[in-house]
């Protein structure tokens, strides 16, 4: 797994903070990897950016930088079989 540069952590932060404020605001349940929000529960040992919920609808996001994206696929993998398991789940990648 790459690290990310300082630069390419901040963004990635900024763009995971975005995203369950804009869940929440349309009504979805969201649990973030971020201090001061609940962290989403851990999906084929990994745990998501992002897990949003509204009814039986869910949505996986992971948001990536250029350094990450290919050196996570693992990860992105458990987060597409999961999203398989039903036509309710989602799973959604962010390339920043």
């Amino acid at each position: 797994m790459n690290k990310r540069t300082k630069t390419g952590q901040k963004k990635h932060d900024e763009s995971v903070l975005r995203s369950p404020e804009w869940y929440k605001k349309h009504g979805f349940i969201t649990k973030a990897d971020l201090p001061g929000w609940n962290k989403p529960k851990k999906i084929g040992g990994f745990i998501p950016d992002l897990i949003a919920k509204k009814g039986k609808k869910e949505i996986i996001l992971e948001v990536e930088t250029k350094n990450t994206d290919k050196s996570d696929a693992e990860q992105q993998e458990a987060f597409k079989e999961y999203s398989k398991r039903g036509k309710e789940k989602t799973f959604r990648k962010k390339i920043l």
